[in-house]
């Protein structure tokens, strides 16, 4: 399919973000929209598993929700080890006084795109591949001209950048994009990279019977992750149950980790966790073995945000940036995705409103100030968690104060209101 001449909207970027813009502004009654890809096909791995209940209440308002609670796992409570003890359990069924959705919604990322692009096309809307912006110019009508590799050129009232952390769209319209906190090095320690993967073993993992929903440890400096195992219908191996594992990296391994990591690197950190998932017969009686890896990857820890999510070109023509092109940060806590998708989706009516005659950009300047306000505050959340339980980095005379922290919070988390508030915090609620 070619590229029209002229658009209201162009959507550069089929992600999440970008597919949750088109949903947005079609709801809005805005049906001139052009969403480009520079990939042939979509996501074909899980990478983004979890949806934030905040984010549910978006997708509902758009009428993108019921297909995905359909396939995914609904899980309503997060449990931290600490060696062999509980240093904290997160009741997500608390969020009840503040949502419809009082859960995490477990759904690879693949399948959340399949449930988002069903919706575009119930709304007349394709994506068209692959087509890769490499420019964007101002024209003479206070449009702007994007300029593809293919030679295309589309002239665009509104131009939104959903294409990645290395976002051609954010480049284009001069918007820096750097760690708010001048945090350059992103020295974590052993959590300064990690590794993610979509594995089977050849036995359902042996794990203390409170933490089936999710199973996370922290143990002598190192992080695991292991999801619950994906729904049937959600899963890339129906044959086999498939968790999402995630680790952190020795420091001494850092420079070695491959792109993709193999079952043989995978299974080596994980012997290095927690002992009900080694594979050592002589520490585990249950020994865990990684059978099969279906896609896996590496993550380096760092943050970053664009100075601004809405700029106009030197001629006038307007530009937004939403998800990993306006801002990054850890995976810890599964934010990313969701804030992304939250950005997309408020856009929706703002542009609608701007369209049908706002003759001042207050209202632009006013929604990128708000998703300005909220990305800072989930990279704080996750610069928080991150900090503390990285911090057995912080070695010698700071492991006892490290320590102390952590059994105030096993105490404090006791209490429901501390764990509601947790919660809150996870859920995006509090970032709306």
């Amino acid at each position: 399919m070619s590229l029209p001449h002229q658009t209201t909207v162009l959507i550069v970027g089929a992600g999440p973000a970008g597919m949750a813009a088109a949903i947005s502004l079609s709801k809005q009654g805005i049906q001139d929209i052009t969403i480009v890809d520079a990939v042939l096909t979509g996501e074909n791995s899980s990478r983004a598993l979890v949806i934030q209940a905040a984010t549910m209440e978006a997708l509902n308002t758009v009428g993108c929700l019921d297909n995905l609670l359909n396939m995914g796992v609904k899980m309503d409570r997060v449990n931290i080890l600490s060696g062999s003890s509980t240093l904290l359990s997160i009741d997500l069924s608390g969020l009840s006084r503040y949502t419809k959705f009082p859960f995490g919604l477990i759904l690879p990322q693949y399948l959340t795109e399949s449930g988002m692009l069903e919706r575009l096309h119930e709304a007349g809307i394709k994506v068209l591949r692959p087509f890769k912006v490499i420019a964007l110019k101002q024209s003479q009508d206070h449009m702007v001209d994007a300029h593809f590799e293919s030679g295309d050129v589309v002239r665009a009232m509104y131009v939104i950048g959903a294409d990645g952390a290395h976002s051609t769209v954010r480049h284009e319209a001069g918007i820096t994009f750097k760690d708010p906190d001048g945090d350059e090095e992103n020295d974590y320690g052993n959590f300064s990279q990690m590794v993610l993967g979509d594995v089977t073993f050849s036995s359902p993992p042996q794990l203390p019977s409170e933490a089936s929903k999710a199973f996370i440890s922290i143990d002598n400096g190192n992080f695991t992750l292991l999801s619950p195992p994906f729904p049937a219908q959600a899963s890339p191996d129906p044959d086999h149950l498939v968790y999402r594992y995630v680790s952190t990296v020795p420091v001494e391994r850092q420079r070695a980790t491959p792109h993709a990591p193999s079952t043989e690197y995978l299974q080596a950190l994980l012997d290095r966790g927690p002992v009900t998932l080694s594979s050592d017969p002589a520490v585990n009686p249950h020994p865990m073995h990684i059978e099969h890896t279906l896609w896996s990857s590496r993550y380096r820890t760092h943050a970053a945000i664009a100075d601004r999510c809405f700029a106009r070109l030197p001629g006038g023509g307007a530009v937004f940036l939403v998800g990993d092109a306006a801002h990054i940060h850890s995976p810890v806590g599964g934010q990313g995705m969701s804030l992304g998708i939250r950005d997309a989706i408020s856009l929706g009516p703002v542009l609608r409103a701007h369209s049908e005659g706002a003759a001042s950009d207050t209202l632009l300047e006013d929604w990128a100030a708000n998703r300005h306000a909220r990305a800072l505050a989930v990279i704080s959340l996750t610069k928080q968690a991150l900090g503390m339980i990285a911090r057995p980095a912080a070695r010698g005379m700071w492991a006892p104060l490290w320590w102390l922290g952590f059994v105030a919070l096993r105490v404090m988390s006791k209490f429901a209101f501390v764990q509601r508030l947790i919660a809150y915090r996870l859920s995006g609620l509090a970032e709306i």
